[in-house]
């Protein structure tokens, strides 16, 4: 076949475990990343991307110091590698559906308070798909972080501030295209606050202003944490000067026991709270916090599942953000946030 000239040749057939190595690295950042992922040597995993360079007929990486990045044509291609992903999960998806039962392993991250709250339930929904496996594991990040998770969990259940916008928001907007996270809104939980049974505060029926709390102090996250710039922006909306921290603690339970001894306030998630009413060690110190909503603006996180789009075409994985979106009610006694799964590269969610 001639080729005219100033052209390149048609590439040869493209291997899609090779392909499946590039989006890997265009995932991961670094080859040695990819090799521990594919259970390769990172002298394989190279040699087999210079073979894709010769199938495609393109150069497709260049180093940049001591990494290696993708040049335009490798990001093409890389596009259509998840391209190629998710229409081999979909056919996997409808052969499972032909068979009438869903096996295999999920496996699912989750934080803590989501954990204490869904996980019961979903345990309790899936065990009408005996062939499922779940395989949980614990991790608590922050909102962008989650992105990543999705590389290493099938679903990944996450929770983010309302102050921090969108889950797709500009900082991490390219982080979370690139990576076709897919976003399934569970529940949008507000943040209260948590007073001593004898403060003041506690037999209030309105609305809590930072006026009246802001020469308190209060029992935090540590600094930098979605609770902690929640906190902060309630202050600034209302031209309040930083609230006053003096104990910061990552662990839930430890803050309302801080707080229903009398030795500050905190910003508690609600439903998370009550439902640390009745988990081990409830009613420890001198009481349990008395949770106020906060006034305007009000502060919220959103609970939410994530996977990457591939995974989220499994018949498995279907099966499990469907079994999820069908308990949330539980966790909050309200109705779900009711969305169906969206690309994030493709709608943005305040």
């Amino acid at each position: 076949m001639d080729v005219p000239t100033g052209q390149a040749p048609p590439p040869r057939h493209l291997d899609v475990r090779r392909l499946g190595l590039l989006r890997d690295l265009e995932r991961l950042g670094t080859v040695t990343a990819v090799a521990r992922r594919a259970h390769l040597t990172p002298t394989a995993v190279s040699q087999q991307l210079k073979t894709l360079e010769r199938e495609a007929g393109a150069s497709l990486l260049r180093r940049v110091g001591r990494r290696v990045e993708l040049t335009d044509a490798g990001r093409v291609l890389c596009d259509a590698a998840g391209e190629v992903e998710q229409a081999l999960e979909r056919v996997q998806a409808r052969w499972d559906d032909y068979h009438g039962e869903v096996r295999g392993t999920v496996r699912l991250s989750v934080f803590p308070t989501a954990a204490q709250g869904l996980l019961p339930h979903l345990l309790t929904a899936l065990a009408r798909h005996p062939g499922l496996e779940l395989e949980v594991v614990e991790a608590d990040l922050h909102g962008d972080e989650y992105a990543a998770r999705t590389d290493l969990a099938d679903v990944v259940l996450a929770h983010r501030a309302s102050v921090d916008g969108a889950w797709s928001g500009a900082v991490s907007q390219a982080l979370w295209r690139r990576r076709g996270v897919r976003v399934v809104d569970l529940v949008e939980e507000p943040l209260d606050v948590g007073v001593p049974p004898g403060h003041p505060l506690a037999g209030t029926t309105r609305p809590v202003e930072v006026e009246d709390v802001r020469a308190e102090t209060w029992i935090g996250v540590p600094a930098g944490w979605p609770f902690d710039r929640a906190l902060l922006a309630w202050f600034a909306a209302a031209g309040a000067p930083a609230p006053q921290v003096t104990h910061r603690f990552a662990d839930l339970r430890t803050q309302q026991a801080l707080v229903g001894a009398g030795h500050g306030l905190a910003l508690l998630p609600r439903h998370a709270a009550r439902l640390g009413d009745t988990g081990p060690g409830a009613g420890s110190g001198a009481g349990r916090p008395v949770l106020l909503p906060t006034a305007a603006p009000v502060q919220t996180r959103r609970i939410a599942a994530l996977a990457r789009a591939d995974q989220a075409e499994r018949a498995a994985v279907r099966v499990v953000l469907e079994a999820l979106r069908e308990v949330a009610p539980r966790y909050s006694g309200h109705a779900a946030v009711a969305t169906a799964p969206t690309s994030r590269g493709d709608r943005e969610d305040g």
